[in-house]
């Protein structure tokens, strides 16, 4: 029994892990024609790697000079090829996780909110299901997404800058595979004040409409 659970976990890991790699790779091939992924025509996209983007590039770039150093201090040509190959890998990973954030940005669509961190998470939130949003600028410690109950964090460059409040709990699966509910999320995006108005804007549609029906009903 322990060995079959333990075959079902390393399968259900890289599983996970194969699925990532490919949205990684989608979005570099994205990345270069300026589009977005899952972002519709009357939808509103919503940036939040604003901070960090300046900071890959910077590590982008150390190991790029790195791995051209590393190309004429090693002498020995089965290491030279391991390093090679290995900041090759590191310098991918790198850009596939800008590409990522750039190209998978959150999105406020007519019937729901999209939450997102690069290909490692993304949360869809049905607009009837929010009952508000507002401004909540706050400090992080510890990891980028996070489940504290039924409080979940996305969290960038250790801060998050809007609060959305749920009436119901949603289902959440974080990026290694744990699963839980949330009614409550935190997020972050390069322009807090717009998403809040944009959002906020959806929310009374949403409502005005449920309202009609109501009254036609």
């Amino acid at each position: 029994m322990t060995h079959r659970w333990t075959r079902q976990a390393v399968l259900t890991a890289a599983g996970r892990l194969v699925r990532h790699q490919r949205r990684t790779i989608a979005s570099l091939l994205l990345w270069p024609t300026g589009g977005r992924h899952g972002v519709r025509e009357g939808d509103r996209a919503f940036g939040y790697l604003r901070g960090e983007v300046p900071v890959m590039l910077a590590m982008l770039s150390v190991l790029v000079l790195e791995g051209a150093a590393m190309a004429f201090l090693i002498p020995w040509p089965v290491v030279h090829l391991a390093v090679l190959v290995l900041h090759v890998c590191l310098v991918a990973q790198v850009l596939g996780s800008v590409a990522a954030g750039v190209t998978r940005p959150h999105v406020v669509s007519a019937g729901e909110l999209r939450v997102r961190y690069g290909a490692a998470f993304d949360l869809r939130i049905p607009l009837h299901l929010i009952t508000g949003v507002r401004l909540d600028r706050r400090v992080h410690d510890g990891g980028t997404v996070r489940l504290d109950g039924d409080r979940l964090e996305v969290v960038v460059s250790a801060r998050t800058s809007v609060t959305v409040e749920l009436a119901a709990p949603v289902p959440v699966t974080l990026p290694l595979g744990r699963t839980g509910t949330a009614s409550l999320v935190r997020l972050h995006a390069d322009d807090p004040g717009e998403f809040v108005r944009t959002l906020s804007a959806r929310l009374q549609a949403v409502r005005h409409d449920q309202a009609t029906a109501g009254d036609a009903g």
